[in-house]
């Protein structure tokens, strides 16, 4: 895939002097490949990079100009920041919630927190088995028992 794909040729201009040109939307008939995805790009410029980026600037203007400014921003996007979880501070946790609950009342408890336990490790597995690489899915089983169990109280 492409923003643009043009055709770069030479010819002798009027002056007789040698002329670099890039097409950019091909002239009916002519044979050329060539197209861009900007819908107001001119047919042809310069051989030259700043002509270049001016066309590609120009295109965009123009339809920013046609929808009203709705889809061209100056915005840039900013990566998600990663969340890091400290694995032993939240198997702490665990076992504390869970310690006090099963205290509380184990017949109720125990099986919905096998369920969340399995929803995220999978059938059969226990939070006994987890790796340090698994430190995001303990957050997840400890804050859903927390909203679940301990929070609806």
């Amino acid at each position: 895939m492409a923003d643009i794909y043009c055709f770069a040729r030479m010819y002798l201009g009027a002056d007789g002097e040698e002329k670099r040109v890039l097409t950019l939307r091909p002239p009916a008939g002519s044979g050329i490949s060539c197209g861009s995805r900007f819908k107001y790009i001119v047919p042809e410029i310069p051989l030259s990079y700043d002509a270049l980026t001016k066309a590609i600037g120009d295109a965009i203007e123009k339809e920013a100009k046609e929808h009203d400014n709705k889809f061209v921003t100056t915005e840039r996007e900013t990566a998600p920041v990663v969340q890091e979880y400290d694995f032993d501070e939240l198997m702490a946790k665990f076992e504390t919630i869970v310690g006090n609950l099963m205290q509380e009342n184990q017949a109720f408890y125990q099986p919905r927190i096998t369920q969340i336990i399995e929803k995220y490790l999978g059938k059969g597995k226990k939070m006994s088995g987890v790796t340090r690489d698994q430190a995001e899915l303990v957050y997840l089983v400890v804050s859903e028992i927390e909203d679940d169990l301990v929070n609806k109280k």
